[in-house]
C-alpha cells in the first residue's frame, strides 16, 4: 500500500481529524489529562510519536478529533491492528453526544470499509453506552 499521507485531513459534518501532530500539544495533553491525571508532556508527546510510527509503518491510522464549531480538541478516533484480519474501530472522545459520537463511528468504519473490505472489524469505542453498542452491533 502506498503512503498514508493522504489520507488525511478527513472532514465530516461536524468534526475535523488529522493527525496529532497538527493539533497543539497543550491540546493532546488536555484531553490527556482528563482520562490520565498524570498525563504530562513527555507521556503526551510519547503517545503521539507511537502513533506516528503506527501511522507510518502502515500497522495504523489514529487522528485527533476537532469539534468544527468550537474548534475544540474531543479525542482521537481511527483504525488500528491493520495488518490483522480484524482490524480495530477504534473512538475515544470526551464531551460529545451520543450523536456525534456515533458521526465519527460511522466514518471511520466507512473508511475502513472503503480501503479494507474484505477484512472484519473489532471496536474500541469510549464512552460505550447501549445506544451506541446498538448501531456497532447493526454494522
Amino acid at each position: 500500500m502506498r503512503s498514508f499521507e493522504g489520507l488525511r485531513p478527513i472532514i465530516t459534518e461536524h468534526f475535523y481529524m488529522d493527525w496529532l501532530t497538527e493539533f497543539k500539544l497543550q491540546s493532546v495533553i488536555d484531553f490527556q489529562k482528563q482520562q490520565d491525571e498524570k498525563a504530562d508532556i513527555m507521556s503526551t508527546s510519547n503517545f503521539i510519536n507511537a502513533i506516528m510510527n503506527d501511522i507510518m509503518s502502515q500497522k495504523g491510522l489514529l487522528w485527533g478529533v476537532m469539534d468544527k464549531e468550537t474548534k475544540d480538541f474531543v479525542g482521537v478516533a481511527g483504525i488500528s491492528n491493520l495488518q490483522s484480519d480484524a482490524p480495530i474501530v477504534y473512538v475515544n472522545v470526551l464531551n460529545i453526544s451520543t450523536d456525534a459520537e456515533l458521526e465519527l463511528i460511522r466514518r471511520i468504519v466507512q473508511f475502513k470499509h472503503q480501503y479494507w473490505p474484505d477484512k472484519t472489524s473489532q471496536f474500541n469505542i469510549s464512552p460505550l453506552n447501549d445506544e451506541i453498542k446498538a448501531v456497532i452491533d447493526a454494522l
